[in-house]
C-alpha cells in the first residue's frame, strides 16, 4: 500500500528521500486487523521502512495502533521497535472496558499499563491513548477523572485522543454531545500535568460512512 501510494502521488521523483516535499510523510499500522497479531511481519516492515537501505522513514513518523495486545507491546520493547505507540483504551476501569472491548478480559488494564511503562515514553515520544466518546457509557466527568488518575498513576507521558463516536446503522451506541466532549477534555486539561496531554479528534467523512470506525458495509 505504501509503494502504491508513493507511486500514485509521484513520490519517487526526487533523489533526496528526506526532502521537504515528500508526499507520503506519516504511516500508521492499524485497520480492521490487529497489527500485533502479525508481529513478525510488522516488525520486518518497520525495519524496511526505516533502514538506510530501505525507505528511510523517521521512526517518529510511524505509529503502531493496537487494541492492547500486551505480549505484542512487550515484544516491541524487547526488540527495540522504537516507533510511536497508540493504544485503544476507551475506558478507565476493567469492568467498563471489558463490557465494550473483549480483549480486556485477556489483557486487563493493569497489565496493559505495565506493558506501556516497559515500552517507554517521554515528552517527545508520548503514548497515544484512543478514547471513543460513547453517550452515557464512558463519557461522564467521573470517567474523565478516573482516566487522568490512571495514566498519571503509572507516570506515562500520555496523549489522550478523544474521538466522538461515529455511528453506523444498527449501532448500539450513540455519540456524546459536543458539550460533553468539551467538558471531558476540560477535566483532563484541568490536571495541568506535563505528563498528560489531550485533544479532540473531530470526525471527517461521517456523512459518507468513511469516518473512524465506519469502514464496514451496512450488512
Amino acid at each position: 500500500q505504501i509503494m502504491c501510494a508513493k507511486s500514485h502521488l509521484g513520490d519517487w521523483d526526487h533523489e533526496d528521500v528526506y526532502a521537504a516535499n515528500r508526499s507520503v510523510t506519516h504511516l500508521v499500522f492499524m485497520g480492521m486487523g490487529e497489527p500485533l497479531y502479525n508481529y513478525h511481519n510488522v516488525r520486518q516492515a518497520i525495519g524496511i521502512l526505516t533502514e538506510n537501505d530501505g525507505l528511510r522513514f523517521s521512526k517518529r513518523r510511524i505509529t503502531l495502533s493496537t487494541s492492547g495486545v500486551v505480549p505484542g507491546i512487550a515484544n516491541m520493547a524487547r526488540d527495540e521497535v522504537d516507533v510511536l505507540l497508540a493504544v485503544s483504551l476507551h475506558a478507565p476501569d476493567n469492568a467498563l472496558r471489558s463490557s465494550i472491548m473483549d480483549i480486556n478480559r485477556m489483557f486487563p488494564i493493569e497489565d496493559l499499563m505495565a506493558a506501556c511503562v516497559d515500552f517507554g515514553s517521554k515528552p517527545a515520544k508520548r503514548i497515544t491513548f484512543e478514547y471513543v466518546m460513547l453517550d452515557g457509557v464512558n463519557d461522564s466527568l467521573a470517567h474523565a477523572e478516573q482516566l487522568a488518575e490512571l495514566l498519571l498513576r503509572y507516570k506515562i507521558h500520555s496523549f489522550v485522543n478523544l474521538i466522538p463516536f461515529n455511528p453506523w446503522p444498527g449501532s448500539p451506541y450513540a455519540t456524546s454531545s459536543n458539550n460533553r466532549v468539551h467538558a471531558f477534555l476540560k477535566v483532563l486539561e484541568g490536571y495541568n500535568d506535563p505528563l498528560l496531554r489531550a485533544a479532540v479528534r473531530w470526525p471527517k467523512g461521517r456523512d459518507i460512512g468513511a469516518a473512524c470506525g465506519q469502514l464496514a458495509t451496512p450488512s
